[in-house]
């Protein structure tokens, strides 16, 4: 027997190359060897080919010893599920590296472990597939979690074709702007026709950049305003210069909508457009005024031509007609209802639309307030109006409840009304009639009365949801271990992975006790109590952990699957096993797709256009936001998850059938426009005719084949019906014509009348101006009170911007009747008393006032003024009217140069000509004709009421001078005034 003198070592065994290749052979788990493959002339890797593959990994992967296809190839999921990404940093850094993922592909389903190492200029990579044994409970967790992940992912890409389905298929223009520079990063294809630009031109690009003709047309102000006070802005026929396909830059109209759109935490995302061109629409108005404006031309012409004799009287009558249009102008645009009732038994002797809407157009002129509103008999509204009429006493009254019958339901209907009885008197003081003024604040005490209701639920609302951040902080707070082994009832930690030493990084784990690594965390310890004495596996879901960094580095957030199982010895509990998983990017994808759910319901909900989703051949409503709300004249709760001819019944029989059924069957969209519908109306009950505009797009599963349809579009009933009112002022135009001959013959006796009118409208309007300021300051003394009752802004964010409109609202009217007044006082007297006033003097006197505006926006004021001569004017009209035309030079500048404003004097034979001159915006040609017209604003960006270039039109004509514009877009403007010379002035 021979006894070696050594301890023989592995070389003497056996040689290295034979020991590694029969360890490689008799090795239970696969083995592979891999060569870096790198792109042209760059030290990236690209891709992996295989050196050698032992038969364990031959037989798991079903591949040869040296397969040809290259890693990727072979394994296309490799750079999404990270196993690509661990082999480069293993091969570049020469560290171990550790993976772990779920593959199905390619007949492979299992759960993959894998460990590489760099050896010299090969990469050796251990992997080992459980799918070979029974899976465990982790397993099967990770699977199921996997399988919601997916689930989610699929759920949100619906979710985002649904979007684009609605932004690409709208029948209005949509689009957001995002950022200072209002960057365009949303814009469907109406939205870019009407700009004239194609998509790749505008997208990803500032608004002015993508669309210069834009520029100087005060659009991105106005969207910077909305993103900064988050109050929205409605525009109505607002002008634009827009480029059209033959290169040319024609106007357009619309009307808009820029509403902020808000992020999950509260803050402005950007803006949301939903723009409509009504261009025919207007374009289509202004064609009735110019037909009124020639008939007017016509009827002076022949009346010329009947009888010259008649000329001061048809002066009058001209002057009645334009001071009547004036005074229905503006009391047309009052928000108040105003009647006036003569004689004892109240007859109707004029009121205005308000009035009109209030009685549901049951009052005709003639009638007495009894036969109007029979109702109101016995509700002592008669009793009242003989009390004011004997007595002469002005009587008000404040949210007074009347019951007056609907006009649609033939039933009476609750209504508060602020109303004032004014007594009017003739020239002998004696009563002739009564003076309605009255205000509809039925929703104002309507809202006052469910503010309360409102409070109390978003208190309850409030408590519910501090409890639920409470509990979702508690568990948040749980921090327990990732994976580890645990022996015995004091869980002593015999056994940890890295991935377990990784979350104590510099604490020795090993043989310590739960309690001791966590001392802590009793509920952690209660916990592996209950695994360890009844066997039951546990788990936690999504649990975030603190991973520990480097030193100076702050801790990794990650989250955990954990699940806590009996580890078993002989059949005999003698530990706890804890498996955890990383699911960090599962976690982020998941809260991903709920902020982009949030952000599509958010959008879906703020949409103006009413959109709705049918599904199933029943067309059960899914979805229907606000503004299908208003058409439908029902709310969301009502009809949700009923069909669709079932929630709403009275759509039946109109044809509706007959289109939705084709939509489902052929899978085609169907699109309807103007269409006549009866439309429901939830404040009366019942449906009345009305016009929508709407598009049925159909919806595909999988297989193409039709799920349901979504249905976009908006009402157009005061579109269709503005074109049927042109058409009949059309025909009613032609009757006219066919009319005027016979109307000259009655001339004598009408301007007869007219003299009276003209009297008594003088006496109106001098009345009405009056009488309305104390029933505004009424309005606004109780809008005060009424603010000290509303729940402050923390409660009620609502309150605040109700308030500031309301205020808004009383401040508009107070401007209106100020300007009735101006109007009146014009009407009145012809002039101030004139005196010889020196221009120069008024010039330096208004640019001082004005210095506040001309230094804070960096204006450049030109005078040539010093040589001119005494004119005959009054001299505060003449400070009126040059104060107005440089502060408009001023507020009415370009935003692209600073100011520049000339302000120029010359003598003309016995005038004065006072120019000024501007470079800021300038007008068209239709702008022109319409700048000195009463209330008419041509820029909104500006404040303003549009009278001020009325009123000193009217004083400049009064005292016998003229003015005059020239213009152009871009360029600027320039205002000529001539005025008369003092007798005695010089002309040079």
């Amino acid at each position: 027997m021979l006894i070696s003198s050594a301890p023989a070592s592995l070389a003497d065994v056996a040689s290295p190359t034979g020991l590694l290749h029969t360890l490689l052979t008799v090795s239970l788990t696969a083995i592979a060897v891999l060569r870096p493959l790198y792109e042209a002339e760059s030290a990236v890797i690209h891709d992996f080919a295989w050196v050698h593959l032992n038969p364990a990994g031959q037989q798991l992967l079903r591949q040869p010893e040296c397969p040809t296809a290259s890693l990727l190839k072979l394994f296309p999921t490799a750079k999404a599920d990270g196993m690509f990404n661990k082999c480069c940093q293993a091969f570049l850094t020469g560290e171990p590296q550790r993976n772990q993922t779920h593959y199905q592909a390619d007949g492979l389903d299992g759960y993959f472990v894998l460990a590489a190492q760099r050896c010299e200029n090969v990469l050796v990579v251990n992997f080992l597939d459980t799918h070979a044994g029974p899976r465990a409970a982790a397993e099967e967790a990770l699977r199921e979690s996997q399988a919601r992940e997916q689930t989610a992912r699929q759920q949100a890409e619906r979710e985002r074709n649904l979007l684009q389905a609605l932004l690409t298929q709208a029948p209005v223009a949509i689009g957001l702007f995002q950022g200072e520079d209002c960057v365009v990063s949303a814009a469907n294809d109406l939205l870019c026709a009407m700009w004239g630009h194609a998509p790749a031109q505008v997208l990803g690009r500032p608004l002015l950049d993508g669309v210069p003709e834009l520029r100087g047309q005060g659009f991105t102000e106005l969207m910077q305003q909305v993103a900064r006070t988050r109050v929205p802005f409605v525009g109505t026929e607002a002008p634009a210069q827009l480029r059209q396909p033959d290169g040319s830059v024609q106007t357009h109209y619309f009307n808009f909508v820029y509403q902020p759109l808000y992020a999950p935490d509260g803050s402005v995302l950007g803006v949301v457009d939903i723009a409509i061109d009504v261009t025919e629409q207007v374009l289509a108005r202004q064609q009735m005024e110019q037909l009124n404006q020639e008939l007017e031309m016509r009827v002076t012409a022949r009346s010329a031509e009947a009888k010259a004799a008649l000329f001061e009287a048809e002066k009058q009558r001209e002057q009645a007609h334009q001071q009547q249009a004036r005074l229905g102008q503006i009391l047309g645009q009052m928000p108040a209802a105003i009647a006036t009732l003569s004689g004892p038994m109240h007859r109707f002797a004029y009121f205005n639309a308000a009035y009109g809407a209030i009685s549901a157009d049951r009052a005709v002129l003639g009638q007495t307030v009894a036969e109007v509103f029979p109702e109101l008999v016995e509700q002592g509204i008669i009793g009242l109006l003989d009390q004011v009429y004997t007595s002469g006493e002005l009587f008000v009254g404040t949210e007074i409840m009347l019951m007056i019958q609907d006009a649609a339901t033939g039933q009476p209907e609750p209504r508060y009304l602020d109303f004032t009885y004014q007594p009017l008197l003739d020239g002998q003081q004696q009563p002739e009639g009564v003076l309605v003024f009255a205000l509809d604040v039925t929703e104002r005490v309507r809202t006052r009365k469910q503010a309360e209701t409102l409070q109390t639920a978003i208190l309850a609302v409030t408590r519910r949801q501090a409890q639920e951040r409470e509990n979702a902080y508690q568990l948040f707070e749980q921090a327990p271990a990732a994976v580890c082994l645990l022996r015995e009832p004091d869980h002593r930690i015999e056994y940890l992975n890295p991935a377990y030493q990784a979350l104590f990084a510099g604490q020795e784990l090993r043989g310590q006790t739960l309690a001791q690594v966590q001392p802590d965390n009793a509920a952690l310890v209660t916990l592996f109590d209950g695994v360890y004495q009844h066997g039951e596996t546990q788990f936690q879901r999504e649990v975030p952990v603190s991973v520990p960094q480097g030193p100076g580095q702050p801790p990794l957030r990650r989250y955990f699957d954990f699940t806590y199982q009996a580890y078993r010895e002989e059949g005999r509990i003698v530990g706890v096993s804890l498996f955890g998983f990383d699911v960090t990017e599962r976690v982020r994808a998941s809260q991903a797709v709920e902020a982009q759910r949030a952000e599509l319901q958010r959008l879906f909900a703020q949409a103006p256009v009413a959109i709705a989703l049918l599904r199933g051949p029943e067309l059960v409503i899914e979805l229907a936001n606000g503004a299908v709300e208003t058409i439908w004249g029902r709310a969301a709760a009502q009809v949700l998850g009923r069909p669709y001819f079932e929630a709403l019944p009275e759509t039946a029989g109109q044809g509706f059938e007959q289109i939705l059924a084709q939509v489902l069957q052929t899978g085609q969209p169907f699109i309807v426009t103007e269409a006549p519908v009866l439309l429901p109306r939830a404040h009366t009950g019942r449906p009345v005719q009305g016009f929508v505009n709407f598009v049925f797009q159909p919806l595909f599963d999988e297989q193409g084949h039709t799920t349901g349809l979504l249905a976009m579009g908006t009402e157009v009933t005061e579109q269709v019906h503005a074109r049927q009112q042109v058409q009949s002022l059309n025909e009613e135009l032609a009757t006219i014509n066919e009319e005027l001959n016979a109307t000259n013959e009655e001339l004598n006796e009408s301007n007869r009348r007219l003299l009276r009118t003209n009297a008594d409208l003088d006496t109106f309007v001098y009345t009405a101006s009056h009488d309305l300021k104390a029933p505004i300051a009424n309005i606004e003394g109780l809008l005060d009170v009424l603010s000290e009752y509303l729940p402050p802004a923390d409660q009620e964010p609502l309150v605040p911007q109700l308030m500031h409109r309301m205020r808004g609202a009383i401040a508009r009217f107070q401007q209106t009747v100020g300007h009735l007044t101006d109007v009146s006082h014009l009407q009145y007297h012809t002039g101030q008393s004139q005196e010889e006033v020196d221009v120069a003097r008024v010039v330096e006197d208004v640019r001082l006032d004005l210095l506040p505006l001309l230094e804070g926006t960096q204006a450049q004021l030109l005078l040539d003024v010093a040589h001119c001569p005494p004119v005959r004017f009054a001299l505060k009209d003449l400070r009126s009217i040059v104060y107005n035309l440089l502060s408009n030079a001023v507020k009415y500048r370009a935003p692209d140069r600073a100011p520049v404003v000339h302000i120029r004097t010359r003598c003309a034979p016995q005038q004065l000509v006072l120019e000024v001159q501007d470079n800021g915006l300038g007008l068209d040609a239709p702008q022109q004709g319409k700048l000195f017209q009463m209330f008419k604003r041509l820029h909104y960006h500006v404040e303003g009421s549009g009278v001020g270039l009325y009123l000193i039109k009217r004083l400049i004509e009064n005292a016998g001078g003229t003015i005059a514009v020239r213009s152009a877009p871009g360029v600027g403007s320039t205002f000529t005034v001539t005025l008369p010379l003092a007798a005695h002035s010089p002309v040079s």
